[in-house]
Protein backbone atom coordinates (compact mmCIF):
# COMPACT_ATOMS: atom_id res chain seq x y z
CA UNK A 1 0.00 0.00 0.00
CA UNK A 2 1.57 3.27 -1.03
CA UNK A 3 3.16 5.09 1.90
CA UNK A 4 0.25 8.19 1.40
CA UNK A 5 -2.38 5.88 2.35
CA UNK A 6 -0.56 5.24 5.49
CA UNK A 7 -2.46 8.49 6.73
CA UNK A 8 -5.64 7.17 6.53
CA UNK A 9 -7.13 7.14 9.74
CA UNK A 10 -10.36 5.96 8.63
CA UNK A 11 -10.24 2.29 6.76
CA UNK A 12 -12.72 2.24 3.86
CA UNK A 13 -10.22 0.43 1.67
CA UNK A 14 -10.14 0.81 -2.47
CA UNK A 15 -10.95 -2.48 -4.04
CA UNK A 16 -8.06 -3.24 -6.46
CA UNK A 17 -11.07 -3.27 -8.83
CA UNK A 18 -14.39 -1.75 -8.21
CA UNK A 19 -17.32 -4.09 -8.12
CA UNK A 20 -20.21 -3.43 -10.23
CA UNK A 21 -23.28 -2.14 -8.25
CA UNK A 22 -26.58 -0.89 -9.88
CA UNK A 23 -27.92 2.46 -9.79
CA UNK A 24 -30.97 0.97 -8.25
CA UNK A 25 -28.38 -0.30 -5.23
CA UNK A 26 -27.26 3.23 -5.22
CA UNK A 27 -29.61 5.20 -5.03
CA UNK A 28 -31.28 2.41 -2.11
CA UNK A 29 -28.10 2.89 -0.14
CA UNK A 30 -28.35 6.62 -0.53
CA UNK A 31 -32.08 6.10 0.65
CA UNK A 32 -30.51 4.35 3.84
CA UNK A 33 -28.36 7.09 4.79
CA UNK A 34 -30.64 9.87 4.41
CA UNK A 35 -32.93 8.26 7.17
CA UNK A 36 -29.34 8.75 9.54
CA UNK A 37 -29.37 12.53 7.96
CA UNK A 38 -27.40 11.48 5.27
CA UNK A 39 -23.84 10.89 7.19
CA UNK A 40 -22.56 8.02 8.79
CA UNK A 41 -19.62 6.96 10.58
CA UNK A 42 -18.21 3.30 10.37
CA UNK A 43 -19.46 2.38 13.65
CA UNK A 44 -23.06 3.39 12.67
CA UNK A 45 -22.55 1.82 9.49
CA UNK A 46 -21.60 -1.47 10.85
CA UNK A 47 -24.80 -1.25 12.80
CA UNK A 48 -27.15 0.10 10.21
CA UNK A 49 -26.59 -1.19 6.60
CA UNK A 50 -26.69 -4.85 7.09
CA UNK A 51 -29.74 -4.79 8.17
CA UNK A 52 -30.99 -2.40 5.86
CA UNK A 53 -29.91 -5.19 3.35
CA UNK A 54 -26.39 -3.94 2.85
CA UNK A 55 -24.72 -6.97 4.87
CA UNK A 56 -22.06 -7.45 1.62
CA UNK A 57 -19.20 -4.76 2.22
CA UNK A 58 -17.53 -5.83 -0.59
CA UNK A 59 -20.87 -4.08 -2.55
CA UNK A 60 -20.97 -1.04 0.64
CA UNK A 61 -17.37 -0.38 -0.68
CA UNK A 62 -18.10 -0.60 -4.13
CA UNK A 63 -21.07 1.97 -3.89
CA UNK A 64 -19.05 4.27 -1.30
CA UNK A 65 -16.25 4.51 -4.35
CA UNK A 66 -18.82 5.24 -6.90
CA UNK A 67 -20.39 7.97 -4.77
CA UNK A 68 -16.95 9.67 -3.71
CA UNK A 69 -16.15 9.14 -7.48
CA UNK A 70 -19.15 10.76 -9.07
CA UNK A 71 -18.83 13.45 -6.42
CA UNK A 72 -21.88 12.86 -4.87
CA UNK A 73 -20.31 11.99 -1.60
CA UNK A 74 -17.15 13.29 0.69
CA UNK A 75 -15.33 11.77 3.56
CA UNK A 76 -15.67 14.41 6.38
CA UNK A 77 -14.54 14.38 9.84
CA UNK A 78 -14.30 10.67 9.58
CA UNK A 79 -18.32 10.03 8.60
CA UNK A 80 -19.46 9.33 4.86
CA UNK A 81 -21.45 12.39 3.97
CA UNK A 82 -23.80 12.06 1.01
CA UNK A 83 -25.05 14.79 -1.72
CA UNK A 84 -27.55 15.50 -4.15
CA UNK A 85 -30.72 13.00 -4.53
CA UNK A 86 -33.51 12.68 -1.53
CA UNK A 87 -30.01 14.15 0.52
CA UNK A 88 -30.59 17.48 -1.17
CA UNK A 89 -27.47 20.18 -1.14
CA UNK A 90 -24.59 19.96 -3.38
CA UNK A 91 -20.41 20.13 -3.05
CA UNK A 92 -19.03 23.29 -3.58
CA UNK A 93 -15.30 21.84 -3.89
CA UNK A 94 -14.92 18.02 -4.21
CA UNK A 95 -12.43 15.74 -2.50
CA UNK A 96 -10.45 15.47 -5.63
CA UNK A 97 -10.43 19.46 -6.28
CA UNK A 98 -9.52 19.97 -2.61
CA UNK A 99 -6.61 17.38 -2.90
CA UNK A 100 -5.20 18.90 -6.57
CA UNK A 101 -5.25 22.56 -5.54
CA UNK A 102 -3.02 21.56 -2.05
CA UNK A 103 -1.26 19.92 -3.80
CA UNK A 104 -0.30 23.01 -7.00
CA UNK A 105 0.03 25.41 -4.11
CA UNK A 106 3.20 23.45 -3.15
CA UNK A 107 4.84 23.38 -6.10
CA UNK A 108 3.28 20.54 -7.53
CA UNK A 109 4.52 17.89 -5.40
CA UNK A 110 3.67 16.40 -2.30
CA UNK A 111 5.63 14.14 0.35
CA UNK A 112 3.63 12.20 3.24
CA UNK A 113 4.90 14.60 5.76
CA UNK A 114 3.36 17.73 3.91
CA UNK A 115 0.15 16.04 3.75
CA UNK A 116 -0.61 15.53 7.36
CA UNK A 117 -0.05 19.29 7.75
CA UNK A 118 -2.18 20.51 4.05
CA UNK A 119 -4.88 18.54 2.91
CA UNK A 120 -6.56 19.07 6.43
CA UNK A 121 -6.07 22.42 6.39
CA UNK A 122 -8.38 22.34 2.68
CA UNK A 123 -10.47 20.07 3.60
CA UNK A 124 -9.62 16.68 2.19
CA UNK A 125 -9.15 13.97 4.29
CA UNK A 126 -6.66 10.42 3.25
CA UNK A 127 -9.84 8.16 3.15
CA UNK A 128 -10.87 10.27 0.49
CA UNK A 129 -7.91 10.41 -1.56
CA UNK A 130 -6.95 6.66 -0.92
CA UNK A 131 -10.37 6.15 -2.76
CA UNK A 132 -9.68 8.52 -5.83
CA UNK A 133 -5.96 7.66 -6.42
CA UNK A 134 -5.97 5.05 -8.31
CA UNK A 135 -8.41 6.57 -10.52
CA UNK A 136 -6.04 9.44 -10.55
CA UNK A 137 -3.01 7.66 -11.70
CA UNK A 138 -4.93 5.85 -14.31
CA UNK A 139 -6.04 8.94 -15.88
CA UNK A 140 -2.41 10.57 -15.69
CA UNK A 141 -3.30 13.14 -13.32
CA UNK A 142 -1.16 11.86 -10.50
CA UNK A 143 2.68 10.52 -10.43
CA UNK A 144 3.69 8.58 -7.69
CA UNK A 145 7.55 8.72 -6.87
CA UNK A 146 9.61 5.05 -6.96
CA UNK A 147 9.68 5.59 -3.26
CA UNK A 148 5.99 5.98 -2.56
CA UNK A 149 6.59 8.76 -1.12
CA UNK A 150 5.18 11.61 -2.62
CA UNK A 151 2.95 12.70 -5.28
CA UNK A 152 3.32 14.87 -8.12
CA UNK A 153 0.47 16.37 -9.63
CA UNK A 154 0.06 16.55 -14.12
CA UNK A 155 1.33 20.18 -15.01
CA UNK A 156 -1.58 21.70 -16.69
CA UNK A 157 -3.53 20.45 -13.65
CA UNK A 158 -1.23 22.08 -11.69
CA UNK A 159 -2.18 25.43 -13.54
CA UNK A 160 -5.30 24.84 -13.13
CA UNK A 161 -5.34 24.83 -9.66
CA UNK A 162 -2.82 26.95 -8.61
CA UNK A 163 -4.41 29.96 -6.11
CA UNK A 164 -7.58 27.88 -5.31
CA UNK A 165 -6.34 26.37 -2.16
CA UNK A 166 -7.45 29.61 0.05
CA UNK A 167 -10.98 29.78 -1.33
CA UNK A 168 -10.95 25.96 -0.22
CA UNK A 169 -9.21 26.82 3.06
CA UNK A 170 -11.93 28.95 3.99
CA UNK A 171 -14.77 26.88 2.67
CA UNK A 172 -13.31 24.21 4.89
CA UNK A 173 -16.09 21.67 5.51
CA UNK A 174 -17.38 21.05 9.06
CA UNK A 175 -19.74 17.97 10.58
CA UNK A 176 -22.28 19.56 12.51
CA UNK A 177 -24.20 16.74 14.12
CA UNK A 178 -27.41 17.24 15.59
CA UNK A 179 -27.20 17.93 19.61
CA UNK A 180 -28.05 15.11 22.00
CA UNK A 181 -29.70 15.70 25.23
CA UNK A 182 -27.51 14.16 28.47
CA UNK A 183 -29.45 11.16 29.07
CA UNK A 184 -29.36 9.85 25.42
CA UNK A 185 -25.67 10.69 24.85
CA UNK A 186 -25.13 8.80 28.21
CA UNK A 187 -27.30 6.03 26.81
CA UNK A 188 -25.19 6.24 23.38
CA UNK A 189 -22.13 5.79 25.24
CA UNK A 190 -22.81 3.07 27.24
CA UNK A 191 -24.33 1.41 24.47
CA UNK A 192 -21.02 1.63 22.71
CA UNK A 193 -19.07 0.93 25.69
CA UNK A 194 -20.85 -2.45 25.90
CA UNK A 195 -20.23 -3.40 22.47
CA UNK A 196 -16.17 -2.68 22.96
CA UNK A 197 -15.94 -5.09 25.98
CA UNK A 198 -17.32 -2.28 28.34
CA UNK A 199 -13.36 -0.89 28.23
CA UNK A 200 -11.40 1.91 26.29
CA UNK A 201 -7.66 2.61 26.86
CA UNK A 202 -7.12 6.26 26.16
CA UNK A 203 -5.46 5.55 23.13
CA UNK A 204 -8.66 3.07 21.68
CA UNK A 205 -10.90 6.00 23.01
CA UNK A 206 -9.26 8.62 21.04
CA UNK A 207 -9.48 6.71 17.59
CA UNK A 208 -12.77 5.01 17.89
CA UNK A 209 -14.93 7.65 19.86
CA UNK A 210 -14.61 10.31 17.27
CA UNK A 211 -15.32 7.71 14.65
CA UNK A 212 -18.57 6.66 16.77
CA UNK A 213 -19.60 9.87 16.64
CA UNK A 214 -18.68 11.60 19.99
CA UNK A 215 -16.65 14.34 20.54
CA UNK A 216 -14.52 14.52 23.52
CA UNK A 217 -16.32 17.95 24.95
CA UNK A 218 -19.81 16.52 25.06
CA UNK A 219 -18.53 13.60 26.76
CA UNK A 220 -16.42 14.90 29.49
CA UNK A 221 -19.45 15.85 31.32
CA UNK A 222 -21.16 12.50 30.66
CA UNK A 223 -18.10 10.86 32.27
CA UNK A 224 -17.25 12.62 34.84
CA UNK A 225 -20.87 11.93 36.01
CA UNK A 226 -20.95 8.55 35.52
CA UNK A 227 -17.10 8.52 37.43
CA UNK A 228 -18.99 9.91 40.78
CA UNK A 229 -21.88 7.90 41.01
CA UNK A 230 -19.82 4.59 40.61
CA UNK A 231 -21.36 3.67 36.71
CA UNK A 232 -17.57 4.23 35.27
CA UNK A 233 -13.86 3.64 36.58
CA UNK A 234 -10.85 4.75 35.68
CA UNK A 235 -8.05 2.42 35.74
CA UNK A 236 -5.00 4.89 36.49
CA UNK A 237 -2.22 1.64 35.87
CA UNK A 238 -3.62 1.02 32.46
CA UNK A 239 -4.82 4.63 31.62
CA UNK A 240 -8.38 3.00 30.44
CA UNK A 241 -11.88 3.69 31.38
CA UNK A 242 -14.57 0.53 32.58
CA UNK A 243 -17.72 0.36 32.60
CA UNK A 244 -18.93 -0.98 36.33
CA UNK A 245 -20.04 -4.29 36.45
CA UNK A 246 -23.70 -3.47 37.29
CA UNK A 247 -23.74 -1.07 34.07
CA UNK A 248 -22.08 -3.36 31.99
CA UNK A 249 -24.51 -6.39 32.45
CA UNK A 250 -28.00 -4.34 32.20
Amino acid sequence: MRGLVTLVLCALPVMAQAQAVSSERIEEFVGVMAQYGCRMSPYQADKVMPEAGFADKDETKAITEQLVSEERARILDGQLVVFGGVCGGKLDYSGRERFFAAIADNNCVMTIDEAKLLLPRVGVEMTEVQLLMDKMERMAEIRVSADQKAVFLEPSLCEKFKGLSADMIASNPEITAPQRGPDELRADFIAYMKSAGCRLSRAEADSQLPAAGFTTKELRPVIGKMLQEGEAVMNTADDSLSLSEEVCSQ
